[in-house]
């Protein structure tokens, strides 16, 4: 089903129903009904993220995560944690490449408070002075945290070494740097210019009336003064585009006792055509116990507790990345056993039982993902942000059976012949360059 962004619609999908109503205003609201849950995950998005800040608010998206729970004209801090715990709710935000949410998850009879104190948060946040510089000292312990934990540090240096100089290559919460640097102005400007009707999207699944849902949004906006006529901000486009060359190396000297290896590869968009065929190929290489690197590296040599492979498609591009943890004197043996494996499946193929397995993988893991209210609200998100498609899990299903193993090859050739860079976090391992 495909989302107009100026149209008004209802259908049903696997029992459930989904509905999706433009205001006047711009704001669109998408629900999926489900008859007998128990509660319902509500959120407030924009399709605005960290590569859509200018170079003089580096990190003042994920800044405004963090300050929307602080405090609103109605609200201080205390009051929206008290109003969420004395319904036994939870409440949180998300800040990504390409989209920023605050969401929360309760009882059904709850969900007019939870949608207004996160419409409240959305519309009416303070952003006062003294907020910004306590939230400011909050997020460099963030990023202190992240910076003693190496898997992250790979990982964010992956994302930089592969798509270096570019929006989607920088970390989503800034650097310490960007965050000493960035002012209250700059980020109250940057809320002032996205938090807009024309750019909210509202989301919600589980026990709820559209119409009810509906109702109390158009109240509330209308109370803060959200009534103007406009256009909903218009799709992020989902065109390939064609990256820098990556850093072929990085290495990153940090004291601790294991090698974190990450070997990153640049791969195709959120929207490509092989996503199911690169979907099977991720399950079957590193996306679980039975996958080739976990079987070939942790149970047949005992060399990492942990090893797996990632797709993370965006609207233009994507990251592939094999990970392994091990010790240092292994590092060369489990850098060259994981390229093995993907040249290995590039050039044979996967086996019958393996291709089996992986979609017998993806098949439960989907039906048993879509129990969850929050990762029903989360579909309705992608849909309207990404391409406007709406899919059942069905439908979804579907795109999976249709792969042919010939196609898992080739996703898995295209992988391989992929620009890649190599990185490492540990001691004493510059050596490995050689492998890049």
């Amino acid at each position: 089903m495909l989302l107009d962004l100026n149209q008004s619609i209802e259908f049903t999908a696997e029992a459930a129903r989904v509905s999706r109503t433009l205001l006047p205003s711009g704001v669109r609201i998408l629900t999926e009904e489900v008859p007998g849950a128990p509660s319902v995950a509500l959120a407030a998005s924009v399709g605005v993220g960290s590569r859509d800040e200018a170079d003089d608010h580096l990190g003042s998206t994920h800044f405004l995560e963090h300050l929307l729970f602080k405090g609103t004209t109605r609200r201080s801090a205390r009051d929206i944690s008290v109003e969420f715990d004395s319904v036994g709710g939870s409440s949180n935000a998300a800040t990504a490449k390409e989209y920023t949410s605050y969401y929360a998850r309760v009882q059904n009879s709850a969900v007019p408070l939870a949608l207004d104190v996160i419409l409240d948060m959305f519309t009416s946040a303070k952003i006062d002075e003294g907020d910004f510089e306590t939230e400011r000292t909050v997020i460099l312990e963030e990023l202190a945290m992240s910076e003693d934990d190496p898997e992250d540090v790979a990982h964010e240096a992956m994302a930089d070494a592969l798509m270096p100089n570019t929006a989607l290559g920088r970390p989503i919460g800034g650097t310490k740097q960007s965050i000493l640097d960035v002012s209250r102005q700059r980020v109250f400007e940057h809320y002032q210019e996205h938090y807009t009707p024309e750019r909210l999207i509202i989301t919600a699944a589980g026990g709820l009336k559209h119409a009810e849902l509906v109702d109390l949004v158009v109240s509330q906006l209308n109370s803060v003064g959200w009534q103007q006529s406009g256009s909903p901000a218009a799709r992020r486009p989902q065109q390939p585009a064609v990256p820098p060359a990556p850093e072929p190396f990085r290495f990153i000297e940090k004291d601790v006792q294991q090698a974190n290896i990450l070997i990153g590869y640049q791969s195709p968009n959120s929207m490509d055509p092989e996503r199911h065929a690169l979907g099977i190929m991720n399950t079957i290489l590193g996306g679980g116990m039975s996958s080739r690197l976990y079987q070939e590296i942790r149970e047949e040599r005992g060399l990492a507790y942990s090893t797996y492979s990632y797709q993370h498609g965006y609207s233009d591009a994507g990251f592939f990345g094999l990970y392994a943890g091990c010790n240092p004197e292994n590092a060369q043996l489990v850098s060259s056993l994981m390229l093995e494996q993907l040249d290995a499946l590039a050039q044979d193929g996967p086996a019958r039982h393996e291709f089996e397995l992986a979609l017998g993988n993806i098949t439960g893991s989907l039906a048993l993902r879509f129990e969850s209210s929050l990762a029903r609200m989360n579909r309705l998100l992608g849909a309207e942000l990404g391409s406007g498609e709406y899919l059942s899990v069905a439908e979804v299903l579907e795109r999976f059976q249709a792969v042919t193993m010939d196609q898992v090859t080739a996703a898995a050739r295209r992988i391989a012949a992929a620009p890649k860079t190599l990185v490492v976090v540990g001691k004493n391992l510059g050596q490995l360059e050689r492998l890049a």
